[in-house]
């Protein structure tokens, strides 16, 4: 039997015991090792199943925060950027499954370090006129090579985020949100325990199909409101970019990896 392809996307947001973007200052090894232990319990997971083939792709900020030494030496690391794909370089169409590990909610919706792509200069992005936040686009777009999203681990409100759009994926609850900045945190060595076991899950046999609620067939238009309309007046530079508001950008195409790449794009204005 081939030994599967599972790729993981890891975040730092939805992290054990992480709440506040300042820790990456003033605890900056602690928080790397967490990001790190969290992913290290995602792949020791898959592992005590069955052989297979890991690549972890480090997606938050400079993406150079899992420390390389401690990572279980049979995974393979994505880090540095900027990269074809962003959060999900590394996926292609020989992926068997993805995970998103240490993830967080779409502005708005009430989640530890709520933010989409950009906290500095997205307001909210939007599908078809639907908001949405990272994972769901994540997953449009390892949807996209055909590799299903079996495993996210979060806050509580991104697990409720997710109900409807991702409603048969593994779901990991790190710590209950209580602001933008705080949270009643689970201890780490819990939260690991419960990772390895939904990782382990994900990839049983067989591994499952993981529908993703989010209509792609066709063309799919996409928005970007922006903080402030400088930014807007800038991205509307580019072509095939629609102004539709002096804060908001629109783009449209019925290749979800297109959208994908634009709203990445888009972040970087």
């Amino acid at each position: 039997m081939t030994a599967p392809t599972v790729f993981i996307c890891a975040d730092i947001e939805g992290v054990s015991g992480f709440v506040d973007w300042a820790q990456e200052d003033e605890e900056t090894e602690r928080v790397r090792r967490a990001m790190t232990e969290d992913v290290n319990a995602a792949i020791e997971g898959v592992l005590s199943e069955r052989d297979a083939d890991v690549i972890v792709n480090d997606s938050h900020g400079g993406k150079r925060n899992i420390v390389i030494e401690e990572l279980h030496p049979d995974a393979k690391l994505v880090r540095g950027g900027p990269r074809p794909y962003g959060m999900i370089s590394g996926v292609d169409e020989d992926t068997d499954v993805g995970f998103q590990i240490g993830a967080h909610t779409r502005p708005g919706f009430g989640g530890v370090l709520e933010h989409t792509f950009s906290s500095s200069s997205m307001a909210d992005v939007t599908l078809d006129g639907d908001p949405v936040g990272e994972v769901e686009l994540n997953a449009m777009g390892m949807a996209a090579f055909g590799t299903p999203t079996a495993l996210v681990t979060g806050d509580d409100r991104l697990r409720e985020e997710l109900a409807s759009v991702l409603p048969e994926t593994e779901y990991v609850v790190t710590k209950e949100a209580r602001s933008m900045r705080a949270a009643t945190c689970y201890h780490p060595e819990r939260v690991r325990e419960e990772i390895a076991a939904a990782a382990a899950s994900a990839v049983s046999e067989p591994i499952g199909e993981y529908p993703l609620e989010l209509d792609t067939d066709g063309a799919i238009a996409a928005t970007v409101r922006y903080h402030q309309a400088d930014t807007a007046e800038k991205a509307a530079l580019w072509p095939g970019i629609e102004r539709e508001t002096s804060r908001t950008i629109r783009y449209e195409s019925d290749d979800p990896l297109e959208v994908y790449s634009f709203l990445r794009a888009a972040s970087k204005v």
